[in-house]
């Protein structure tokens, strides 16, 4: 399911931090005198901002004033959303309906919670009434789709499909949808036809071959899955259950050795997969690679120690290679849990021969001659054994969970999504971070800011002389640091800024001409997402003093984040689940003039401060960002001669220079930034490499 936040406020990635939070009393005393549309603005700045703590102060500021009112619940619920409060994001949105029954936004917030919650009948009902007033929503439709899926009301779902079908013929990928929800309903042949259609209307998408090749191969159908399947690894198939099937299919075709590069592929891909170790682990076991099956078995019990299938393939391998001791304890483990097996003292008979202990294998084997002796009185037993079991767990509530059964010949899940690796390190840092998924997009603007999170691996460096003789005459309470890595505030943190920001506009009446004062008042309402409050602050302070470069950066930073917010909320409503034809937030003629407005300040930067990487570095971004290409590589590389180390702009310059076309100087760009601690880039070297 797609972001709430994405539909509703346009946030560029997803996130669900585990966080915990209180809600606070009203902080915003200093906002009194402020209307209620301009306290709701702020917080939306910082719900896109993902600030999402401070909005919901902004929020309930306004809910204390004006609680008739159903916005301010309505984007409260989204920012509880994403900090995974989904009990009291549910709540909200009910009170947002409560007040407005007749906005959809607020139906969509509480039914993506109740998604969240397990609630999926409240969720399709709440997808439902939304649609009601939006019904060409297709994004309402998916969302429908999914709830009504996770019921179980297939017919429900596949209509949700076809009439998203009609809406937009052109998206291929519907077809997969449909296919799938037609396999829910055992229709098969619908399924396959489905499969058929997407890969007709996009061949060049592994989604359509690898979908139809599953359903092919449980049709048994291994011909036309075999050629599917490798059609699907053609196209560069990220789905480790391709390699594993068609792995599967080579096993069944001996064709031992393809079958092995499938199952390594396999593993590569989904290095977790216990299926795919159990797999490879019995095949190297047949074509008598016994210390390697050994491994793979090793692997698949530290995965899960309860597989007996695992447990007694190793044991009799560690039998073969003469490791007695840990085949005895393997066959063990086996007897806790099946006491009648009888292979089990066969084999423990035979491991202590192998240790010349004459006793025990004596009586291991003499246990064996008993139950073999005693085995249909051993079989009736434990029918009646079963039967009494089977009998008592259908007498006891809740869910029924089926037993581990075939596993040698179970299909790999199918996984539609983009392929992660989750490291074994809690670290992220450590392993092999080329494997680890990274989204292609710039580094992010560099701001002044208090806070930063620290990154000790980037060797970028962050002094600069200006910054330090700024700090040295200690007007602000705390160190000013240059940082691309900002981070939300905390609760304490909020209330403090709140009361620096009460504090300077005392100190301002009486210290009108203080250049420093309001700069220092300005940093503190771009904390709190006050961007125009901050900006009238930073006219003022380079008003007084027409030399002041700090000035001139911040108010390039602060206007430039208020206009991307405005931009891209005006874009989003244009093309939104919920537009109802408002008029963009900024016209494009006063977008471009406020981009002109911060390059010019970018550039007055660095006539004052010729030194100062950071004003080229983000004068790049914001000409990439307007595909002026060749512009931001010559302003990343004015950067890059200010500071050698500066990890972000060899980043930024390796994504710009693949985008044109320019390979060679790309990749060795994303190397260097690698080398300077952006690890994230060996991820993308590698992906490239593999196209």
């Amino acid at each position: 399911m797609k972001d709430v936040k994405k539909t509703l406020l346009m946030s560029k990635r997803l996130k669900y931090p585990l966080l915990s939070f209180l809600l606070l009393l009203p902080l915003l005393q200093g906002y009194s005198q402020l209307n209620t549309d301009r306290i709701l603005t702020i917080g939306r700045n910082a719900l896109y901002f993902e600030d999402y703590v401070l909005s919901i102060q902004y929020f309930n500021q306004v809910i204390d004033i004006k609680p008739f009112l159903a916005e301010p619940y309505m984007y409260r619920s989204i920012a509880k959303i994403q900090l995974g409060d989904f009990e009291g994001a549910e709540l909200d949105g009910t009170e947002a309906i409560q007040r407005n029954p007749f906005l959809p936004e607020a139906y969509y917030a509480r039914g993506f919670s109740r998604m969240r919650l397990g609630n999926y009948k409240g969720a399709a009902d709440d997808f439902t009434k939304a649609i009601e007033f939006s019904p060409t929503s297709q994004h309402l439709k998916l969302s429908r789709m999914d709830a009504n899926e996770r019921l179980g009301n297939y017919e429900a779902a596949l209509q949700d499909v076809e009439q998203m079908m009609k809406l937009n013929p052109r998206n291929s990928q519907l077809y997969y949808e449909k296919g799938r929800i037609q396999l829910s309903l055992k229709d098969t042949l619908g399924a396959e036809l489905s499969f058929t259609k997407l890969i007709q209307a996009d061949s060049s998408s592994h989604i359509g071959w690898s979908a139809r090749a599953l359903l092919r191969h449980q049709k048994n159908d291994l011909k036309a899955a075999y050629d599917d399947y490798s059609r699907a690894i053609g196209l560069k198939s990220p789905h480790f259950g391709d390699y594993m099937n068609r792995g599967i299919i080579n096993v069944q075709e001996r064709r031992f050795m393809d079958a092995l590069k499938d199952y390594d592929k396999a593993i590569e891909l989904e290095p977790k997969s216990l299926l795919a170790f159990l797999n490879r682990g019995i095949l190297r076991s047949d074509l008598g690679d016994d210390n390697n099956a050994l491994s793979d078995f090793v692997q698949v019990l530290k995965m899960d120690s309860t597989l007996m299938e695992a447990r007694y393939s190793k044991a009799v391998l560690e039998l073969k290679l003469k490791n007695y001791r840990e085949a005895i304890r393997d066959y063990q483990l086996i007897l806790k849990q099946h006491e009648f097996f009888l292979p089990a003292y066969w084999g423990i008979a035979q491991a202590y021969d192998g240790l010349n202990n004459v006793r025990e294998a004596y009586r291991f084997r003499q246990k064996a001659y008993e139950l073999d002796r005693d085995k249909d009185k051993i079989r009736q037993k434990m029918k009646q054994d079963l039967a009494a079991k089977n009998k008592i767990a259908e007498e006891q509530p809740g869910e029924k969970t089926s037993k581990k059964t075939d596993v040698f010949n179970r299909y790999a899940t199918q996984n539609i999504d983009e392929h992660t690796y989750e490291s074994k390190y809690s670290d992220l840092r450590r392993g092999q971070v080329q494997r680890r998924f990274v989204d292609v997009v710039n580094e992010r603007n560099f701001v002044i800011s208090y806070y930063s999170k620290d990154d000790q691996l980037r060797r970028t460096t962050l002094y600069h002389p200006l910054i330090a003789e700024y700090n040295r005459k200690k007007i602000l309470p705390a160190t000013i640091k240059i940082t691309a890595l900002e981070i939300p505030l905390t609760t304490e943190l909020i209330q403090q800024h709140f009361d620096h920001i009460n504090t300077i506009t005392s100190q301002l009446r009486e210290k009108e001409d203080d250049a420093d004062l309001y700069f220092y008042r300005a940093l503190e309402y771009a904390l709190i997402q006050d961007f125009t409050n901050s900006i009238e602050d930073l006219n003022k302070a380079i008003q007084l003093r027409g030399d002041f470069v700090l000035a001139y950066f911040m108010r390039a930073n602060i206007r430039y984040k208020y206009t991307d917010y405005r931009k891209n909320t005006a874009r989003e409503n244009q093309s939104s689940t919920f537009a109802d034809n408002r008029e963009p937030l900024v016209p494009d003629n006063e977008y471009k003039l406020d981009i002109e407005m911060v390059l010019r300040d970018l550039d007055k930067v660095n006539e004052l401060q010729p030194d100062f990487s950071f004003a080229y570095y983000n004068k790049a971004n914001i000409l990439s960002a307007q595909k002026d290409f060749k512009t931001a590589i010559q302003l990343y590389s004015k950067a890059i001669d200010q500071d050698r180390n500066f990890a972000e702009a060899y980043f930024n310059r390796g994504l710009t220079y693949l985008f044109t076309g320019e390979e060679t100087k790309g990749l060795a760009d994303l190397s260097k930034a690698g080398e300077s601690g952006i690890y994230g880039a060996y991820n993308l070297i590698q992906r490239f490499k593999e196209q």
